[in-house]
């Protein structure tokens, strides 16, 4: 079992204002590997809007956030693709010296400085590198079929994100596979969701979403690790099927899965009725 290590959790604005199973889940599962999590005070947006808008804006709102970190003296954890992809790009965009003395020069204002020091590492990361304790955790092996969508900000570029492989990453894989569920291999696990193509081109993203879910048929549940995925793939599915909410897929986070092999309650979980009676109690052996 893990013990004393600590992160400052980054949730980020959607999950924060929309997803609060999420970070609920979040925070139990981690909680029963021993990793403990506390709150960043006066967080703001990771700056991933602004990164779209191609302006460069975006590294001072991300800068931020580490400096708050920095000023913890903890390392970052994320559960959202965008956030951990602005944050980890401004970290490397610290190791400038210029760039640092500009950005710091703007947090001096506020009382902050950075330095870089803190890491930032999504949810996914943490777990890979206390899978043993997570192994060891599983008390009630599920026996689902589950679908994958892995979450690409995490992984690409991968010079920036530095972890798994970022064109083919498994950690979602060799997570679940933990559990004693089967996984249901669909070939677009790697794909893009659509979720960041819906303000530009509301057709095209849902289209996207809709190969996500057809390919996973097969499955009982989609399982996902970011509020991106989650919002295009649980919350759009009514406008993705249109006129077929008979073809309606149970999405879970990774979190909610993982924490139900631990023999965690649904409701620790946020996993909600629906869910529930979707995938029955027989989900266990």
């Amino acid at each position: 079992m893990t013990s004393n290590l600590r992160f400052v959790f980054y949730p980020g604005c959607l999950v924060l204002q929309r997803m609060p199973q999420y970070e609920l889940a979040t925070k139990r599962l981690l909680a029963a590997l021993g990793i403990g999590l506390q709150d960043m005070p006066q967080a703001s947006c990771c700056g991933a809007p602004v990164v779209e808008s191609f302006s460069d804006e975006w590294v001072y709102l991300a800068a931020y956030n580490l400096a708050l970190a920095e000023r913890l003296g903890l390392d970052v954890l994320t559960v959202c693709g965008s956030c951990t992809n602005s944050l980890k790009r401004a970290r490397l965009a610290l190791r400038d010296p210029e760039v640092r003395e500009d950005v710091n020069r703007r947090l001096a204002a506020l009382g902050l400085s950075v330095e870089g020091r803190a890491e930032v590492k999504h949810l996914l990361q943490v777990l890979m590198e206390h899978r043993a304790a997570l192994k060891e955790s599983v008390t009630a092996p599920l026996r689902l079929k589950v679908a994958l969508t892995y979450p690409c900000q995490v992984f690409r570029p991968g010079d920036v994100a530095a972890f798994d492989d970022p064109l083919q990453p498994q950690s979602m894989h060799e997570l679940v596979a933990l559990t004693g569920a089967e996984i249901v291999e669909t070939g677009v696990e790697h794909e893009c969701c659509g979720s960041t193509l819906y303000t530009s081109n509301q057709p095209l993203a849902l289209s996207a979403g809709r190969r996500k879910l057809e390919a996973s048929r097969g499955a009982d549940v989609l399982v996902d690790s970011c509020g991106n995925c989650h919002w295009l793939l649980e919350r759009m599915q009514r406008a993705i099927w249109a006129g077929e909410p008979h073809k309606r897929l149970p999405v879970l986070f990774m979190p909610q899965l993982l924490g139900l092999a631990l023999g965690l309650a649904p409701d620790e979980l946020g996993v909600n009725s629906r869910v529930v009676a979707l995938l029955g109690r027989d989900a266990h052996d």
